[in-house]
């Protein structure tokens, strides 16, 4: 091969989509995990918009010797919502990241007209277009509700990781102050540049401050969604710096390479455009491997 390609072996993949899935997945759980195998990668963690994942990747890391399988809980009404009772049993079998509400967020809505859909994709139940509702940490009176405060009580006695997903911005700085009040080591800003929340990058620089750390993905600089540029992922990463931020795929959709291309394409790109490999690696396979607990390599 010519030129300098990014090294990936023992990368991580903290985000993905797959089948069984109430949206179009590109693959199932096996082929992801399988084909992130081959590739040299360490781990993969399965979400899913509409259930736990953790029994799903206990059974297909059983099929692939020395890799493995992670899963978690995102926090959608399939689940019933901010569910405490729901967030312990995922983390008591096996799960390692406890999700806030993505496609059944109450921004969500707000910013795609409905709950369960993004622009050009519906993935399960909805309000239908123009009746906004949705999931809130917040009660009546701007305050965080109790069974927010329970869940990140289990998140912070557990040492999981806990992500932001698709609350609004005022949610996810009121969020950060709790759950690092509270104990929470471990918070990743889910996809920030995304269409939800789409932060700023003062406010991504002010919530690592707080204590969380950035995670970019390959969908949100994609074709179809094309919500932020290569360039703004680079300059964020070197105003909040790579010991804050993690890179992981998003990927798993009809519309994007298999979910460790996806990976391998966006590493390669942010390297291109000026990042270090060692930054790059400290980004897939250091911080990644500390957030799950995995001993490093």
């Amino acid at each position: 091969m010519i030129g300098t390609f990014v090294n990936l072996e023992g990368a991580i993949d903290l985000h993905l989509h797959t089948h069984p899935c109430l949206f179009p997945r590109l693959c199932d759980d096996y082929a992801a995990a399988n084909a992130a195998a081959d590739a040299g990668f360490r781990a993969i963690v399965l979400k899913c918009h509409h259930e736990s994942s953790v029994s799903r990747a206990r059974e297909v890391s059983r099929q692939i010797e020395g890799f493995t399988v992670f899963g978690g809980i995102v926090l959608n009404s399939y689940v019933g919502g901010i569910n405490p009772a729901a967030v312990e049993a995922a983390i008591r079998l096996g799960g390692k990241i406890v999700w806030m509400p993505t496609i059944d967020a109450a921004y969500h809505a707000e910013i795609h007209g409905a709950r369960g859909k993004y622009d050009v994709q519906d993935g399960g139940k909805s309000d239908g277009d123009g009746v906004i509702g949705g999931i809130s940490i917040w009660d009546a009176d701007k305050k965080i509700t109790k069974e927010t405060m329970d869940v990140l009580k289990l998140v912070a006695e557990n040492n999981v990781v806990l992500g932001t997903c698709h609350l609004s911005p005022g949610e996810i700085f009121a969020l950060v102050k709790a759950a690092r009040d509270i104990g929470v080591k471990k918070i990743q800003i889910t996809h920030p540049f995304f269409k939800v929340p789409r932060l700023s990058l003062e406010q991504l620089k002010e919530l690592v401050a707080l204590g969380a750390s950035a995670e970019f993905g390959y969908c949100t600089v994609s074709p179809m969604w094309n919500y932020a540029t290569i360039d703004e992922v680079v300059a964020a990463i070197k105003a909040v710096g790579a010991d804050h931020a993690v890179l992981m795929s998003d990927a798993g959709q009809r519309h994007n390479p298999m979910p460790h291309e996806a990976l391998r394409v966006f590493a390669q790109s942010l390297y291109e455009k000026g990042l270090t490999e060692e930054e790059i690696r400290r980004m897939v396979v250091v911080k990644p491997a500390e957030l799950l607990g995995l001993e490093a390599r």
